[in-house]
């Protein structure tokens, strides 16, 4: 049983004492010092690893500084042997370009070639060829050119002749075989541009050189001696009577003109005979 304290108020009566519970000394201090211990060790660790790197660090250090060493040495040795001397690292000067411009060179004149000067040629005498013989070439004569023929020019006989009748009709016997052996000559033997007109003991051949339907036609005698001569019939038509006109057109010797119009009188009477029929 508990014993029962006074309280502090002196009434006499005893207030009952709480229990507490109490830690014993033993049991706690063991866990504070696992901790501490634990912290100590981590503490401990991180200091080794970092000691340990700084070794690695210095120890590299070392390394790289007598490796350099050594190649100064051996490049040393190379250059005076027997004889070692500390190499001391001297600081680098930017080097000043100077640029000048370069100056032309003189142009080197060629040397002449010595040449050996060759022997002469001798020519040796040939016997001469003998002369050849001339041969007179003789070219066929040439033929006189014949004598141009003046050409004959005729004169041109012009007339007029006005008749009763119709252009197309005209024209019908001026153009036409069976017109032409009415009135001008007994037959026309026509072959192309190629007119004969036949009389009893006669014939004239001609050749048509031109024409206009229901206006002209014109013929050349293939036997004249004049080239430009020619005989035409042309059909007219008056424009103050409108009367219809026919022209001839002949070439005649200046000694036979009256002679050539009388003729075609004659003729252009009988194509009125026709044409009043």
């Amino acid at each position: 049983m508990a014993k029962k304290k006074p309280t502090a108020r002196g009434n006499g009566k005893t207030a009952p004492v709480r229990k507490s519970k109490a830690v014993s000394p033993k049991k706690a201090a063991p866990a504070k010092t696992a901790k501490k211990a634990r912290t100590g060790a981590a503490v401990k660790k991180v200091a080794h690893k970092a000691a340990a790197k700084k070794k690695v660090a210095t120890l590299k250090k070392a390394t790289a500084k007598k490796k350099v060493v050594a190649k100064k040495a051996v490049a040393v040795k190379k250059s005076a042997p027997g004889k070692v001397k500390k190499v001391v690292p001297v600081p680098k000067k930017p080097v000043k370009v100077l640029t000048k411009p370069a100056k032309a060179l003189p142009a080197k004149t060629p040397e002449p070639r010595i040449t050996k000067k060759s022997a002469p040629v001798v020519v040796k005498p040939t016997t001469p060829l003998p002369p050849v013989p001339k041969v007179a070439l003789k070219l066929p004569a040439t033929p006189k050119p014949a004598p141009i023929k003046k050409r004959a020019l005729k004169e041109r006989v012009v007339m007029e002749f006005y008749l009763n009748s119709s252009p197309h009709a005209l024209y019908e016997l001026l153009s036409t075989p069976s017109g032409f052996s009415e009135w001008y000559c007994q037959d026309v033997d026509v072959r192309g541009d190629q007119y004969t007109f036949l009389w009893d003991n006669e014939r004239e051949e001609t050749t048509m050189i031109g024409r206009k339907l229901g206006e002209v036609i014109r013929f050349h005698r293939n036997d004249d001696e004049d080239p430009e001569a020619y005989f035409e019939f042309r059909v007219r038509i008056d424009p103050m009577t409108n009367d219809v006109c026919l022209v001839v057109t002949d070439h005649a010797w200046p000694q036979e003109v009256e002679e050539t119009r009388n003729l075609w009188a004659s003729q252009i009477e009988t194509l009125g005979r026709v044409l009043g029929a």
